[in-house]
């Protein structure tokens, strides 16, 4: 039987196994998509039939995980930037998303995935929560296919007003979820699993909010949902009527969280939740503080994610560097108030590499096969380059985590193929994916021009409107008393 080898060699090697450590001149052995071995001495496999990767000096490290990440929202660059997360919602989430086609959705999604792999990210929770037909999803799925990245596809129940409706009920999209899981995900992949990414808290009756998580049980999938995003709002809250319910379970994977009170943050704790954290939205869009500190409070590692490229950057560099820099000028803060000067900084440029690795990996149930060099793993590395530099690092974890961006990605080993060589994607159509792209972006603004933007004072209103919604659909959730026992 033949077997693929390569070497990875002569660089920097940061393993993220505790076991291993950091190694430098060491060299990483291939074999098909598994790493199997991780020398100290390159030496020992001078002379294997192997294909051979020179690092040249750079950092060769585990390819970076992203929590969450709309791939459905690529062509849309820098669209929100001045948006708040209420403008966001009303004039390009729900306004620009009820005007994409299945056409622009494979589109999309390819770009997305293909920028999360020119980055570095090996691995995304691809929240798709735009699928306006059965036919959207599926392009989707064939998108992400088609990249060869690695992660799960997470099935939106959002609704958008998408002419003609392809859902004109709730029980609708629930039975497409079905269909997908059966069609698309029957046998096993080793790269994509399947999802669902839940209809947001509060704006659907609570039965319907049941029953997508009763459903994603019974289906085996991995469950996501926007929680607390919305500091000061009760909209995306609803934790304390999932607990009454059974509803929340070991697993969930809670995104943003960035609103949630200390007793909100136990029941995640106690429920064995994930958390996925986007600093550079959260940051802008007035959803609260990045809850780094709060997550590990209670025992829970964080995840990091880029979430929208309508607003920042699609590299995790970018999340690491900011996320990690603002929670140390936090802890900072909190010297400072006592009146004293910080003699010491707390969290370092490792912990946010972990979050970037085995922190998404545990986020997505794949710490067993990611998010580490560990013999045994799948052959997800990368190597980042330091031939823009005028000297080496002198501490290489901190090069990668606060000075390193997308183009200086060098190479991207991905399941065992490269993906990216050179500073370039390798084995794809670019032309074709930019045509393929540029003109669904083309459409879409030209449908997108006939809209008219809700004013500030509109905007307030329709989501004072949604508070009240939410308000009215969690009490419902005792509209037959409180469960026994609570």
């Amino acid at each position: 039987m033949s077997m693929n080898r390569t070497v990875v060699t002569n660089g920097y090697i940061i393993t993220l196994d505790d076991s291993l450590g950091d190694i430098q001149g060491g060299a990483v052995l291939i074999e098909d998509n598994r790493i199997v071995a991780v020398t100290r001495n390159a030496e020992e496999f001078a002379g294997l039939d192997a294909q051979v990767i020179d690092a040249q000096g750079g950092i060769i490290l585990p390819g970076m995980v992203d929590s969450h990440r709309h791939t459905w929202m690529s062509l849309l660059r820098s669209i929100s930037a001045d948006e708040s997360l209420p403008e966001f919602l009303v004039n390009t989430f729900y306004g620009l998303g009820a005007l994409v086609r299945a056409e622009d959705m494979g589109a999309a999604t390819m770009v997305g995935a293909l920028e999360a792999i020119d980055s570095g990210v090996t691995t995304i929770m691809d929240c798709c929560d735009c699928v306006n037909s059965p036919d959207h999803a599926t392009a989707a799925v064939e998108s992400l296919r088609a990249s060869g990245i690695r992660g799960v596809y997470a099935y939106g129940m959002q609704a958008y007003d998408f002419q003609p409706p392809a859902f004109t009920a709730h029980a609708q999209r629930l039975k497409d979820a079905e269909r997908l899981r059966k069609e698309a995900f029957s046998s096993e992949d080793s790269r994509l699993r399947m999802g669902m990414l839940l209809s947001d808290f509060g704006t659907l009756p609570f039965s319907e909010t049941a029953s997508e998580i009763l459903l994603s049980g019974d289906l085996g999938l991995l469950v996501a949902s926007h929680t607390g995003a919305a500091s000061t709002s009760i909209l995306l809250k609803g934790l304390r009527e999932l607990n009454d319910h059974s509803l929340l379970r070991p697993g969930h994977l809670h995104i943003h969280c960035n609103g949630l009170t200390h007793p909100e943050w136990e029941l995640l704790a106690a429920t064995g939740a994930k958390v996925s954290i986007s600093p550079e939205t959260e940051m802008q869009m007035g959803m609260g503080y990045p809850p780094f500190r709060a997550a590990l409070e209670h025992g829970i590692l964080p995840s990091f994610s880029t979430d929208i490229v309508c607003v920042g950057s699609g590299d995790l560099f970018s999340q690491m560097r900011l996320g990690l820099q603002f929670q140390r000028c936090m802890d900072n803060h909190c010297v400072h108030q006592r009146g004293h000067m910080p003699s010491k900084i707390d969290l370092s440029v490792r912990d946010a590499l972990k979050w970037a690795t085995q922190g998404g990996a545990e986020a997505l149930g794949l710490a067993s096969e990611i998010g580490s060099l560990t013999p045994g793993k799948k052959a997800d590395l990368i190597i980042v380059s330091q031939s823009r530099a005028f000297v080496p690092s002198s501490y290489p974890a901190g090069s990668v985590v606060l000075q390193t961006t997308a183009a200086d990605v060098d190479t991207v080993i991905l399941d065992g193929v490269i993906r990216k060589r050179h500073g370039q994607l390798v084995g794809y159509d670019l032309v074709t994916v930019r045509t393929r792209a540029n003109q669904a972006l083309e459409r879409i603004q030209q449908a997108a021009a006939r809209l008219k933007r809700k004013t500030p004072e509109e905007v307030a209103q329709w989501f004072a409107m949604g508070e009240r919604m939410a308000g009215g659909n969690f009490a419902g959730a005792y509209a037959q008393g409180i469960p026994a026992g609570k």
